[in-house]
């Protein structure tokens, strides 16, 4: 099946300018390039071409007119039209007299970068970037799959959420249940307050073994505390047995002692024995007080028999006999003491373990805490000090005979039995101090309760949230999908897409010098902002690459639809005024690989380019640069059969295909030739003489020709020529002023310069004419 061929572009003007006439037709490529040099009508056209574009922004149009319709009209009247085959894209009626300007545009979204789109984007704001942007870009069919991945994240999300908000309500209406009303826990305390179902699933990736107290118990607890009595019965300390002071040492020496019985009667000594005391008192009374009479039942004592007898007893009780006796019974009245110390400390003891353990069961944190026991060593005690009394009474009644000390330790079973109630004072201590300070235990079990019932309602719906964790995995992954969608997909607000352009491109032309602040819409100067701002800052080459940059990014601002990328038609009226080399380089391999895909995201690599759903935009540019226009040829910009030339031939004005390079010198020359042969000069005119006065001289006179001015001298000297550096000097290249050199000034520059190329560079004229048709003029 055949199909039609792709018609040309074609563009058709009268009077605009100073284009009278121009019918021209270009190539059915979508990149075209037109060279002109200065004064040709180049910027008229690019300039129909912004009127065009500014009618489609729906912007004010009126002054059209004015400022395109040559003076010379007839009528006053011009139009401008730009089509494809049959088809008119644009067009522009004009009539001078009332302003009156008729456009149409058919599915066109033109978009064109020239002196006045630099001048009212970028120069009057101080080249601050214009960050009000509202406009939304509407979808297509070809964002369903994102569309689908929204829906899919918003179910997903959906569920999740209440699965989460399902369990979270569970959580804390358990939490107010068991903690606050229970546990009569204070809503204040920090451990409560931080608790929440969000930390619960942080705290527990796994499911948590059951805790070594339960939250029941620890509620128990909490119950007992409660039941502290108002005036609780304290343990009491217990004193210290005293400590050994039997000397055991003397003693032992007692029981090894052999004492010789006493000449004294078994009679009264056993007498004496029964009573001891009786007897020792009343023996002693009468010896130290002399008396006569007995000092108890008052009979005489002197008479031979009873005085016998009382002698008998005072005899006995100064022998050694008694005296060692006497020193047995008083180690026998020490031993007894002590062991009533003994019987006095245990149920000291027994009082103190039952106050001990009828208190420690309302204090959790002492109740599993018992007295200790004192019995073994009591037992030990008392053992040696049975053993010890059972050697003095052996003792006693066998003088003569040498004991040995029992072998029972005494002073270690009562060290023993001091450690024990040392120990056990300390816990009756610490229990009554527990007790006074049962506020602080509270607030211990009321966090351990906090964490306890965390765990507890983590293990008892941990398949509740084993599910919830499955749902928020899902959302995940739909969250990722759709980023990942999203990354191949632009935004659909236009004022982030202009960002992601801008970015990319100066990142292209400046690397990290130039960064924009996509949020604030700020150009930066590295990471900081340009304190004399970016019109003070910048250089002119600079400006007018970020202005590119700027402008490539602003076809976001043009579109209502993704649909409409394919509509766009760019223009480019000299995109490298005041431009240095890698600048000029940078904007040709741009406009080289620039492409937009059907979603609009703009690229230059050129990598994407399929023909299909990335393709290069309609492009023209325009230029007078034959630097630039070379540049572009040779590095395939265009196509070699879509470059062309904008000519005048007379009143007519034309595009004539150009298939090999423009030579400055010979454009600049021509210019130079046609204004002394009649033409009338424009704003370019001063600037083709000094470039060819400076081509001649270098090559010619290098010696006289260090500066265009040095060369000028040699001149005036050498041939008498004078050419006034004034006229030469037109800042041409996109800078405003008010007044140029006189017509008349120019055209006799032009004649002169013309005399000069036939005295040093003999032939170039001829070649003019001979290439222009107008040999022999």
């Amino acid at each position: 099946m055949s199909t039609a061929p792709t018609p040309s572009f074609s563009i058709s003007a009268r009077y605009l300018g100073p284009i009278f006439s121009l019918d021209g037709e270009l190539t059915k490529h979508a990149q075209n390039l037109i060279f002109a040099r200065n004064g040709t009508g180049k910027s008229f056209l690019s300039r129909a071409f912004r009127y065009l574009d500014l009618h489609g922004q729906r912007e004010d149009v009126t002054k059209a007119a004015f400022y395109l319709v040559s003076d010379e009209a007839p009528d006053g009247k011009g139009r401008f039209s730009f089509s494809r085959g049959t088809e008119t894209l644009g067009s522009l009626a004009l009539e001078k007299t009332g302003d009156i300007v008729g456009a149409t545009i058919a599915d066109t979204l033109f978009h064109v970068f020239s002196e006045d789109f630099v001048q009212d984007e970028l120069r009057e704001r101080k080249y601050e970037i214009d960050g009000e942007i509202e406009n939304e870009i509407a979808v297509d069919s070809d964002n369903i799959k994102l569309k689908d991945a929204q829906h899919a994240l918003g179910d997903a999300q959906s569920k999740e959420h209440a699965a989460f908000s399902s369990i979270n309500n569970k959580f804390e209406k358990e939490k107010l249940e068991e903690l606050s009303e229970k546990a009569g826990i204070n809503k204040r305390l920090k451990e409560y307050a931080e608790l929440s179902f969000g930390k619960l699933l942080q705290r527990y990736r796994d499911k948590p073994d059951p805790p070594e107290q339960s939250f029941v118990d620890i509620l128990k607890d909490l119950d007992s505390l409660k039941s502290i009595p108002a005036e609780p019965i304290y343990p009491e300390p217990v004193a210290l047995v005293s400590p050994n002071n039997i000397d055991l040492g003397a003693l032992e020496s007692s029981l090894q002692k052999v004492t010789s019985p006493s000449s004294v009667s078994e009679g009264i000594k056993k007498k004496i024995d029964v009573h001891h005391g009786f007897y020792k008192e009343g023996a002693q009374i009468v010896q130290d007080e002399h008396r006569t009479e007995c000092p108890f039942c008052e009979q005489g004592i002197t008479a031979p028999d009873p005085k016998a007898i009382v002698d008998a007893y005072i005899e006995y009780f100064t022998d050694e006999e008694e005296k060692h006796k006497d020193e047995l019974r008083d180690f026998l009245r020490k031993l007894e003491r002590k062991e009533d110390e003994l019987n006095e400390t245990e149920r000291h003891i027994a009082r103190q373990k039952s106050h001990y353990d009828d208190l420690k069961r309302f204090v959790p944190s002492k109740k599993d805490i018992s007295m200790g026991s004192c019995e073994v060593a009591f037992v030990q005690a008392r053992t040696a000090i049975s053993s010890i009394k059972t050697a003095i009474e052996r003792k006693a009644g066998a003088l003569m005979a040498a004991l040995a000390l029992p072998s029972e330790d005494l002073a270690e079973s009562i060290a023993q039995v001091n450690k024990v109630i040392e120990r056990n004072n300390d816990r009756a201590s610490e229990l009554s101090q527990a007790v006074e300070k049962a506020d602080d235990e509270r607030k211990a079990l009321q966090r351990k309760a906090c964490s306890v019932f965390e765990r507890e309602f983590a293990i008892e719906n941990w398949a509740d949230i084993e599910a919830l964790r499955t749902l928020s995995v899902e959302a995940h992954n739909r969250e990722q999908e759709l980023n990942e969608l999203e990354k191949s997909s632009p935004s659909t607000k236009a004022r982030d897409r202009v960002a992601d352009t801008f970015e990319l491109l100066l990142k292209e032309f400046f690397a990290d010098k130039y960064l924009f602040d996509r949020t604030s819409f700020v150009l930066k100067r590295g990471d900081q902002e340009m304190a004399r701002g970016p019109h003070r800052t910048l250089s002119d080459g600079e400006k007018t690459a970020i202005a590119f940059c700027y402008f490539v990014a602003c076809v976001h601002r043009k579109v209502e639809a993704v649909s409409d990328y394919r509509k766009l038609f760019l223009v480019f009226d000299d995109p490298v005024t005041s431009m240095s080399y890698d600048f000029v380089f940078s904007i040709a391999q741009t406009l080289k690989n620039l492409n937009i895909s059907d979603q609009g995201e703009v690229s230059t690599n050129p990598g994407k380019i399929d023909g299909n759903k990335n393709l290069r935009p309609n492009l023209l540019v325009l230029t007078h640069s034959s630097y630039f226009f070379n540049i572009s040829r040779t590095n395939a910009v265009v196509k070699p059969e879509a470059t062309f030339s904008l000519h005048n031939e007379g009143a007519t004005h034309k595009l004539t295909h150009l298939r090999k390079y423009v030579a400055p010198f010979e454009r600049q020359l021509e210019h130079v030739y046609q204004v002394a042969n009649g033409n009338d000069p424009d704003h370019g005119t001063g600037n083709a003489i000094r470039s060819v006065l400076e081509a001649v001289g270098r090559f010619c006179r290098p010696d006289k020709s260090q500066s265009v001015q040095d060369f000028i001298a040699f001149l005036a000297s050498e041939d008498g020529m004078s050419i006034k550096s004034v006229l030469i000097n037109s800042l041409c290249h996109g800078t405003y002023y008010d007044e140029a050199p006189p017509p008349d000034d120019l055209k006799l520059a032009c004649k002169e310069t013309l005399v000069v190329v036939e005295r040093y560079a003999v032939g170039h004229i001829e070649l003019i004419k001979s290439a222009a048709g107008m040999k022999g003029k």
